[in-house]
């Protein structure tokens, strides 16, 4: 049985996607039980989320993430936010633009040389403005040792 098809302020998005929504911004949730095809998917239920200031959000999916932010051209490419891989419904994920926080490419011969494989990819590393990111973006290493709240 699949997820329910969840819209947010009217757009279709995935069930990962509202692991990135902050609660609070949320004004009604609507609840339909009626299973609703979209594009050849057949999703058990609807959920209608609404937001307090629709307006605040710019929702870009993870292929306009990697124009947007990085210079990767192939297709060859495996997606992580905040350190987690994303493993289906990539189409569907959005992200808030203005909730991206930074995004990493690994792509480095070393990287490639270091697995026993010849596929070649990159992997993009989408990080959040969580709390534990952005505390972590302030930490400096200075010959191995961590210093806090130095910049």
């Amino acid at each position: 049985m699949n997820d329910p098809a969840i819209f947010f302020d009217t757009k279709l998005i995935s069930i990962k996607t509202l692991e990135f929504l902050d609660p609070d911004k949320i004004e009604t949730i609507n609840v339909i039980k009626k299973d609703t095809p979209i594009n050849k998917v057949s999703y058990h239920g609807q959920l209608y989320i609404t937001s307090k200031n629709p307006e605040q959000y710019d929702f870009i999916s993870l292929e306009e993430i990697k124009a947007d932010f990085t210079k990767i051209n192939s297709n060859d490419v495996v997606y992580m936010i905040n350190g987690k891989f994303i493993k289906e419904n990539l189409e569907n994920i959005k992200l808030d633009r203005n909730d991206i926080l930074d995004v990493e490419v690994t792509n480095s011969e070393a990287f490639y040389n270091s697995r026993k494989s010849d596929a070649k990819f990159d992997i993009i590393n989408i990080l959040g403005k969580t709390k534990e990111n952005l505390e972590n973006k302030n930490k400096i290493l200075i010959r191995g040792q961590e210093v806090i709240g130095v910049k």
